[in-house]
Order: C-alpha cells, then structure tokens, then sequence
C-alpha cells in the first residue's frame, strides 16, 4: 500500500484506490487513464493500417502498372 500522486490533483493516494478522495479522479494511481491509453492504441492502429495499405497499393502497382502500361501502348497495325 504505497502512496502516489494522483495523476489529476497530486493528492497523495494509494495505488489501489479506485477514486481520488481530493478530486474523484476514477483509477488515480495509474499514470495514464484508459481513456488517454485507449487513443494511443487507436492512433498506433491507424498508423499500422495507414503504412498497410500504402504498401499493399504499391505492390499491386508495381504488378499490374506494367501489364495496364503494355496494354495501353499496343503498336498499331
């Protein structure tokens, strides 16, 4: 049973605590609350999703450019 700062007020509280008794900060030992750990994994998802997509399209493009290309130049006869 240590004693922390709460991560809203500073008030000294227990690590276990599920409420600041100085501001009623739900889960006030923890550094982060759920909801600022919630969007870090959100934008580390769309960062991931982002770089995906960007590289499946250049895969696909660098295989089917040149067949598109090839079929657009066709030598007249």
């Amino acid at each position: 049973m240590s004693l922390v700062p709460c991560r809203a007020c500073a008030h000294k509280v227990d690590t276990s605590a599920e409420a600041c008794p100085g501001c009623g900060a739900t889960n006030p030992g923890r550094k982060m609350s759920r909801q600022q750990s919630d969007l870090i994994v959100l934008l580390i998802q769309l960062i991931v999703g982002f770089a995906l997509v960007i590289g499946g399209g250049t895969l696909v493009w660098n295989a089917v450019g040149p067949i598109v290309k090839a079929q657009l130049v066709k030598p007249a006869h």
